[in-house]
């Protein structure tokens, strides 16, 4: 008998005593008072900062294209190819003329030294050394002359090869193998996945606001991207009265190709906020709530939130003031309460 009523009090004891002991047991945060940005939405494009037209440098006709329309090149790649015979031809004619003019001045230059030693000598007259190092000085010069007139030929049969200045994608091809070119034609346009950034139009009434702070949040379907590398356009549009504004997205970040649609938040105030973490917010069907520590019990409070923030982070419109304690597991502050004893 004694051994029942024993069990009877244990079982009572544990049905009838709180889940978490004590209210301690939980966890709670000060509701904390931060700077937060005011933002205003604008819409965006992403377009890339090198945007370039390949022309040809010498002239001739096109042997090859190597890459198609949105084919990925990389920097130095061949692009384009032109017939190089005329090109091969002026390079070993220019060649042959240098060699030519060594050779002129290595005899030249043999003259003198031989000129100049019996005139030390007083065996021959002055005219006679200067004529030598007339003719020394005359080679010389020529040797110049033949070596950038071979330089140049190198530099046009180099041409012959069209290479991509930076790496990206190719956009458009202008003329197709077989076409005549000159200097200045048009090959192929193509643009660089490396650098972006973002256009937009921002509204007169908001410009000097924008202008003080400086600081855009890239609104994508995955992300958000900080940037405060801005340039303003000077003068509005007579139509719209917007300025346009060049948002440029970090180097690292890769994710936007040119011409897709984004959102831009444009901070134009900073003030004040209460602040709490989105993850203590109780949501029962229509009503927002948050769980509030008083003293030796727990408050259920209703809350109007804000914009939600990084970190976990949202802010409070009404309901909650800087500095009261947030439990940040609402459903173990339900289960506290509902078993808390009832005076």
């Amino acid at each position: 008998m004694k051994i029942v009523v024993t069990f009877l009090l244990v079982l009572l004891a544990y049905t009838f005593s709180p889940v978490y002991g004590a209210s301690d047991e939980l966890e709670f945060e000060p509701a904390s008072l931060q700077q937060v940005s005011t933002t205003y939405m604008l819409e965006g494009t992403v377009e890339a900062e090198l945007n370039t037209t390949i022309s040809a440098q010498t002239a001739g006709n096109v042997q090859k294209i190597y890459f198609d329309v949105n084919d990925y090149v990389r920097k130095n790649e061949v692009v384009v190819e032109i017939d190089n015979k005329q090109q091969s031809s002026s390079l070993k004619q220019a060649e042959a003329a240098l060699k030519e003019a060594i050779a002129r001045r290595q005899e030249a230059r043999a003259e003198f030294n031989r000129v100049k030693k019996v005139y030390d000598e007083k065996v021959v007259s002055k005219s006679d050394f200067d004529k030598a190092k007339a003719a020394l000085q005359s080679a010389e010069a020529r040797v110049e002359s033949a070596q950038a007139a071979s330089e140049k030929a190198r530099q046009q049969f180099e041409y012959t090869l069209v290479r991509a200045p930076f790496s990206g994608i190719l956009t458009h091809r202008l003329v197709e193998p077989g076409e005549s070119v000159n200097v200045g034609t048009p090959l192929v346009t193509g643009v660089s996945l490396e650098k972006l950034r973002v256009i937009t139009y921002v509204p007169q009434s908001i410009l000097k606001a924008v202008r003080q702070h400086r600081y855009a949040i890239i609104v994508t379907e995955d992300s958000e991207i900080v940037s405060t590398d801005m340039v303003f356009f000077p003068f509005a549009d007579p139509n719209s009265h917007s300025f346009a504004l060049r948002v440029r997205l970090p180097d690292t970040y890769n994710d936007l190709l040119p011409g897709m649609h984004v959102k831009i938040a444009m901070e134009v105030a900073r003030e004040p906020k209460v602040v709490i973490p989105f993850s203590s917010v109780a949501f029962r069907g229509e009503v927002t709530g948050v769980y509030v520590q008083q003293a030796d019990s727990i408050q259920f409070r209703y809350v109007r939130l804000g914009r939600r923030l990084d970190k976990n982070e949202v802010v409070v419109v009404s309901g909650i003031e800087a500095n009261e304690y947030i439990i940040t597991d609402p459903v173990a502050a339900a289960i506290a309460i509902k078993h808390e004893p009832q005076e």
